[in-house]
Order: structure tokens, then sequence, then C-alpha cells
């Protein structure tokens, strides 16, 4: 091949005078490199034209070599046409010829990075020739990328089937989520009996109610008859969601995947992890490979648990409606469904109005997807839920229903939402049955004697041993039957003056002296003024200040003690509700929970050592137990004893002596009065604006306990009251409980 006449001139010219053209900065040009065999380096060649021969010939050629082994003419470079950035190489009928390794070649299209030789490699005097046209960076990371992607699909690939050989799918084995039993303390009487009837299912899914399989895909998995076992739309909303609330708001198990964890719990496992995730989704779409999405769907109606010792829908609809699976109504269905999201948590008796929003979010969603009409989405929203009275008297039979559901919120936190919902688990706690028992007839007897009179309707009660911090009473409410709203534990109410604690001990931890006298005069603090003292003169000490329940002296011991310092001691007790830094805090204005606050004052009685209440004590595998009717043979899930997040010491031990003085002056000489006991005791009684909240909350060293009380009305209407009130039932109760 013949190179352009000018092109040919301007390179030999170049060569010449042995000047390189110059380029652009940054000018990316493909490039030869050739090198002899005497050489060190190789001399590089911009290609910058669209021809070029290479031989020894220096009025030939626009590549000059001088080696014996190279041609007058030896070989041509010519632009491709179709692609530019490319050269072709051609053997001009050379002597020695053109070699990529050991195969003489004729013509190629060079590649970056090919290397290629004139003359046989086994030449002594060879020519080495290098050709350099790297493909931009974000070419060379796409492929990079791409390479990296195929690797890691390749690994995936590989082990989903060394995976895949370890599930064992014909016959598919019986599921085994199932109920949580929860114990007292004593270990022995469960909270709730389990109904007790044999298990039952149907046998092809035409079988069931049509709303019934309708329902689980509508609330469940929508997508179920289009994906192959895991939706990868599902999981990416699902990351979006949780990537826009920065936590686990929202899952993306299909029914399929359920299914999974449900049949082979031994080797999905029951960790919450990203492994469990993938082993799920590997059984989900072996599953998928085997059986039809009708027999998936099938069993999952079968097996699936429903709470209450319901296996499938087929028991939950004897259950619950009296009727077979086949003939449950829009309503029913839904109803039934809607329990899927949490079956341990809560149940249409006793969570009635949870039960019917639940319901009608899955009916809407059914008629969203066309699967009903609007019509008869309406008319089933406007119908109530009508229960089997057995089920009404089996699920009103529950001990503590405060206490027992608050120990299903207790597993989530501890457990994770995926693995409190799978159950099967063997619940034990710290529930004392006869203070249970006292707490609950002496809430009720307060209310009813004189709870017309004072103007509360509602209260709360928690006991907990300060030692451990475990929850041995519990009552959320007068009636659970009648309402299922927990006030002890998530009735957000203003503490009043309870709130003074975290300011005096704020003050006493940064070494400000009880001793230490404030005024009684009025205060301003950032814009806002406080009142005088109005039951004392003058200017008295921490230990008055505390008794007499003073505002301006506490204002002034959390000035003293600094706004930051006062919530950061409230933490360190284990207040975690939304606190407002502002005076008012002080006293009580932020919302606080009965539950946080007992534990905040069992901290002090327990000599600064402050422990998490709990209701749970430890959480037992059912399903792996070496001796079923051993509990001690069970594997332990979770013990509140070993988890150090759930305790530290809050204040030094002078530090909560100190404030335990302080509460017993309450009592002997101040506010408490009426929870006089005699028995050493210390509290606090706390009243908000309008005595809307009465609050007392105390302990008793010698028996290690420590209880706080909440008297008010759950529409925040003010009562006729006081904290003595609340104190009176401390002492009636207490009195009950330690004798």
């Amino acid at each position: 091949m013949r190179a352009n006449p000018i092109t040919q001139f301007v390179t030999q010219f170049v060569q010449r005078f042995n000047a390189p053209p110059a380029l652009k900065p940054g000018a990316r040009v493909p490039e030869l490199w050739v090198q002899t065999a005497d050489a060190e380096t190789a001399q590089t060649h911009s290609l910058v034209g669209d021809c070029y021969l290479l031989g020894r010939s220096s009025s030939q050629t626009d590549i000059v070599v001088r080696n014996p082994v190279v041609s007058q003419v030896h070989l041509s470079l010519s632009r491709d046409p179709d692609h530019p950035r490319q050269f072709i190489i051609k053997d001009e009928k050379s002597t020695n010829g053109l070699y990529m390794g050991r195969r003489r070649l004729k013509t190629l299209m060079l590649r970056h990075g090919d290397v290629l030789t004139l003359g046989p490699p086994e030449l002594a005097d060879g020519v080495r020739l290098r050709y350099h046209n790297p493909p931009p960076k974000w070419v060379r990371g796409l492929q990079y990328g791409l390479y990296g992607v195929g690797g890691i699909v390749g690994l995936v690939v590989v082990a989903i089937g060394i995976e895949w050989t370890k599930i064992p799918i014909y016959p598919l084995p019986s599921g085994v989520e199932g109920p949580v039993m929860v114990y007292a303390r004593d270990g022995e009487t469960p909270l709730r009996q389990l109904p007790t009837r044999s298990h039952q299912e149907l046998q092809r899914l035409r079988d069931f109610s049509p709303y019934l399989p309708q329902a689980v895909i509508a609330s469940e998995d929508s997508r179920f008859y289009w994906h192959l076992g895991v939706d990868p739309l599902g999981i990416l909303r699902a990351v979006v969601v949780n990537f826009q609330r920065r936590g686990i708001a929202q899952g993306a198990s299909t029914v399929t995947q359920q299914l999974a964890r449900s049949l082979y719990p031994d080797y999905v496992g029951r960790s919450n992890t990203a492994g469990r995730k993938i082993r799920e989704a590997i059984v989900a779409l072996k599953l998928e490979t085997f059986y039809s999405k009708d027999e998936l769907l099938r069993t999952y109606l079968n097996r699936v648990y429903l709470g209450v010792g319901s296996y499938g829908f087929e028991d939950a609809a004897q259950f619950y409606f009296d009727k077979s699976a086949a003939d449950v109504s829009l309503v029913e269905a839904a109803t039934l469904v809607a329990i899927l999201p949490a079956p341990n948590s809560y149940n249409p008796v006793q969570s009635y109005n949870t039960a019917v929003q639940l319901r009608d979010r899955v009916i809407e969603r059914m008629a969203q997807l066309g699967m009903i009409s609007q019509e008869e989405a309406n008319t089933a929203r406007r119908s109530r839920i009508e229960i089997s009275p057995t089920a009404q008297e089996v699920l009103s039979s529950t001990i503590a229903p405060y206490f027992y559901s608050h120990i299903f919120r207790e597993l989530r936190q501890r457990l994770g939402e995926s693995l409190a919902r799978e159950g099967n688990f063997i619940v034990e706690t710290g529930l004392d049955l006869e203070k249970q028992a006292a707490a609950e007839q002496a809430l009720t007897a307060a209310v009813e004697s004189r709870g017309g009179r004072l103007g509360f309707e509602q209260g709360a009660i928690v006991t907990l041993d300060h030692r451990t911090g475990e929850v041995v009473a519990l009552v959320g409410g007068v009636d659970y039957n009648r309402s299922q709203f927990n006030r002890a534990t998530s009735a957000q109410r203003q503490p009043g003056s309870t709130f003074k604690l975290f300011a005096y001990a704020a003050a006493l931890a940064q070494g400000i002296p009880a001793g230490k006298t404030y005024d009684c005069g009025p205060v301003t603090w950032q814009g806002q003024r406080y009142r005088g003292c109005e039951r004392s003169s003058g200017a008295i000490d921490m230990y008055r200040g505390m008794a007499q329940s003073e505002n301006a002296v506490a204002i002034r011991v959390a000035q003293d003690a600094g706004m930051e310092n006062m919530i950061a001691m409230a933490r360190d007790l284990g207040v975690r509700s939304e606190l407002r830094a502002s005076p008012g805090l002080v006293l009580g204005e932020s919302e606080t929970n009965v539950l946080e606050m007992t534990g905040a004052y069992g901290a002090i009685a327990n000599n600064g050592q402050w422990h998490r209440p709990h209701t749970i004590k430890r959480v037992l595998d059912s399903g792996d137990c070496l001796d079923p009717q051993d509990l001690e043979t069970c594997r332990v899930i979770y013990d509140a004893s070993q988890d150090r997040s759930g305790q530290h010491e809050a204040v030094s031990p002078a530090v909560a002596q100190a404030l335990q003085r302080m509460l017993r002056a309450v009592i002997q000489g101040g506010t408490g009065s009426r929870a006089a006991l005699g028995l050493g005791e210390g509290g606090k009684t706390g009243t908000t604006d309008r005595l809307v909240d009465l609050w007392f909350i105390g302990s008793v060293p010698g028996v290690n306990l420590t209880t706080g009380i909440w008297l008010g009305n759950d529409n925040n209407s003010p009562t006729r009251g006081s904290s003595g009130d609340a104190a009176q039932l401390w002492r009636d109760y207490m009195r009950q409980i330690t004798r």
C-alpha cells in the first residue's frame, strides 16, 4: 500500500529534522512504539495521519527502522474509515513477515496493547512493535465496572448453585411460625391460654373464599403473579423509603419469601441479617422454580401463622368467625389478612379499633387493584366486625392485658420487626401475679371511689424492681376491654414537678452542694417570669426546695446546673421522649410517659445504677429445645441481664444518696405526706396546669420497688384532684404489696 505523497513528505521532513509534530495540550492520538533489539527504550510515533509506511528505506517510508530484519517497505498502517480511532496494520510482502506471537499475519485491526514483531520472535535482531491507544477514562471505568459486575454475578450464580442443592423441596415441610407463649415470673403461668384444636387445611386454592387470596395479594404482594419469588421493584421501593426515613421503615418480602422463612427456618435462620435475606431469596427462587403460583399461594393460606395458635386461614376463620375459610365474607377476609403484619401483637377482639383501621386499608387496596368495586369497598368499610363469642371469651381472659400487649412492642424493639413477627418464642417476664392483681384492683377502686368526685376517669401504674429494671406490675388503664390504649407506656403526658428530679440531679452532679440556699423571690429566665415560692420564704436549700416543690427554687437550681446538663441528666436516667429546651421544661412541660419516669426514679433508688425498665427477661426459641418440657434446654435468643445497652451508672452513689434524702423529705414533711408508709420511702409529687395530670413516683428501698402513678383523663380535661390523690393511691397500693 502506498502512502499519500503529501503525508509521506511531511513525515520524512519531520524525521529528517528529528522533531516530532507538536500536539495540543491534552490531545490524545494513537501511538506506535517501536523498539529494536539493541535499544533500551522504544521510539514513539504519534499516528496523526491517515496512512503510514514502515520500513528500512528512508525515501519510501514514513517510519524508518534501520534493522537488517526489516524490509525496505515492511508494512503499512492505515486508519479504519469505519472506526477513525483505529488503525489496520498490513504486511507489505516483507521478507521476514509480521508476527503476533508465532502466528504470521497478513493484516490485523489493531487494539490497544497489541504486541507484534517484525520477523519471527526467535530472531535475535527482531523488532518489537506495541500499539498504544487507550480508551478514555470513562470507557475504562465502565469496562472495569462491567468486569466487576460480571465477576460478582458469576460468583453469585455459583453461590446460588451451591446453596440450591441444600434445600429439599419434596415434600414441603410444615411451617413453624408459631405462637408467642408469655409466662409470668413463676415460669409456669401463661398470660394467655391458647385454644386447643386440630389444624385443618383446604386442598385446593379454589376451595378458599375468593376474597382471601385477593386480600393477601393486595396487602402483602401485589406483583405476586409477576415476579419469580423476589420482587426487584419492591426491593427498590423499600431501599428508597428506608433511605429517606433513615431506618427500616418498609420491607420487601414477597409471599413466596414469607413462605420460605416459614417452611425453612433452620436454613434461612432467625437472625435479622442480610445473609438471612439472601438465603430467604434463594429458597423463594427454588420454590418458584418447582411449584406453581397457585400451589405456593394455597400453601401460604394453609400454613401462615395468624395468632392465637391459628395456623392458616382455615384455623383462623373457625376461631374468629365460627365458619370455614371457604365461606368468609369480604369484611371477614380483610379482617384476617390485616392480622398478618403482627399476628402476635393484636387481634380484632382486644384491639378492635386497630383491626378496623387495618381492615379498611386492605379493602381500599383491593379496590385500587380492581379486585372489588368501589361500591363493595364502601359497603365493607361501613360494616362491623362480628367476632365469635368463643373467641371473645378466650381473648378476654388474658392475664394483665396491658402488660401482655406491651410485651410485643418490646419484642420488636429487642429483636427487630422481621424476627419478632415470626413468633415461635417463649417469653419469660418479671410479672408478679399478686402485685399485678393488687395494682389493677387499686387503680379500679381509686377511679370508682374518688374519680367521679375528683374528675379523673383513667390512670396508670408501673412497678419495677429497681435493682434490675424488671417490671413486676403494669396497668395501662381501668378496663382493657373498653380501651386498649396503654397509658403506662404510650400516653405522653406532662410530668409536672416530678421532672424537677433532673434539675436537682444535674446540679449535684456539677458539684453544687445540696445545702446551697436559693432565694424564694420571683425569677426570670429567657424572658419568662415565674412567681416566688408558695410554701416558703427567704432563702432555702435544695432539701426544702424539693420537699415543698417550690418552682422558683427549681428554676434557680436548673439555671445553676445549666439547661443542657439537665437534659443530658434526663437522658442518662432513661428519658427518651422529646424534650424542649426551655425554662418550662424544669416544671415538666415536655411530655414523657409513666414507664420511663418510673425507671428514672428507680435508678436513684438503686444508688445511681440505671436499668432499662423492661417486661421481658428472656426470649427462648421454642423451636430449638433439646427437651420441650424443660425451658432451660431451649436456645436463648435474648437475655435482658446480658444486654449491656440497657444498664449504666447514671449518677454517682453520692449524688443518688443525696437525692434519696431529698425524696424522703418530700414524704416526711412535704407535698407527698399522703404517701407515708413508715418504711423509709421517698418520692415526688407532680401536677400540671389546671390539674390535668396528677403524678406520684416513689420507692421503698427495703423491698427494692419503685412505683409510678398517673391519674387524669384521655381528653386532657382538668381534674378537681391533686397530686396528693396520686400519692394516696401509691400508699394504698404499696402498703398492700409490701406487707
